[in-house]
């Protein structure tokens, strides 16, 4: 996931373009009978990586899901290929559901989103075409029920997790997913995106590293509001104490 700056252009019913260093991308919804594209893709990105196991897949039954009426999938088109995919998944009454890991009331899961799979090819990246396809998604569900849009991404990823911020979503805790694995809980208010604050609260910086530090930062009702990337790419989290619409429901 990419993070460079991206100017959009022009747009049509179903189709985005943008351009990077005078290159055009189109961002095009994709539909069920799209379904044998995004394994195909799936498996070429997954492949493309030093260690694959770091990618997590999504099963055939699961991206059906998303390209019927369980979601929405997106693809990025350069020069008649795709070359990058977004996928964005309603998981209403199924058992996975981010917003469990908060006190957000029940009667509001079926208006959750989940901002799921992104993945480029390794010689497409640095083009910005994960912040152009999460522009297209979130204009797309303006006009949608979908009112509260959570992600997950790993505190080892800085750059993905600066994508997210800069589409709207703050680190609001730290959970166990995928087989155990460490991730930030981020969330966003969607379609407005957060409420504006009266003045400026006192900010704090901490390591992405330190766990045990952030864990208590976001117990304390901190939650994060940037991130700061270092040469040897290692990063802080700013944070600053802003309320959320409900409680996360940590201990």
């Amino acid at each position: 996931m990419t993070s460079d700056n991206m100017a959009s252009g022009t747009s049509s019913d179903n189709v985005t373009s943008g351009t990077s260093s005078g290159t055009t991308f189109d961002v095009r919804r994709l539909g069920p009978e799209d379904l044998g594209l995004l394994l195909g893709l799936q498996e070429r990105v997954r492949s493309a990586l030093a260690d694959p196991s770091v990618f997590q897949t999504s099963t055939p039954e699961f991206i059906a899901y998303c390209l019927a009426d369980g979601g929405r999938c997106y693809g990025v088109v350069h020069d008649g290929e795709t070359v990058a995919y977004r996928m964005v998944y309603f998981p209403r009454d199924r058992a996975f559901n981010l917003a469990k890991d908060t006190a957000l009331p029940s009667a509001e899961y079926h208006r959750v989103g989940h901002w799921d799979t992104v993945a480029v090819l390794p010689d497409r990246r640095g083009h910005g075409l994960a912040r152009l396809m999460n522009v297209r998604a979130l204009a797309d569900l303006a006009g949608t029920d979908i009112r509260h849009l959570f992600a997950t991404s790993a505190p080892s990823n800085p750059y993905a997790v600066r994508t997210l911020l800069e589409a709207g979503f703050q680190p609001i805790r730290l959970v166990r997913k995928f087989g155990g694995r460490l991730r930030f809980l981020l969330y966003r208010p969607s379609p407005e995106g957060w409420p504006a604050t009266a003045g400026e609260s006192p900010e704090l910086a901490v390591a992405c590293s330190a766990t045990d530090a952030l864990e208590r930062a976001f117990r304390d009702g901190w939650t994060g509001t940037g991130i700061d990337i270092d040469g040897a790419g290692r990063a802080r989290l700013r944070m600053r104490r802003r309320p959320l619409p409900f409680s996360t429901g940590q201990g």
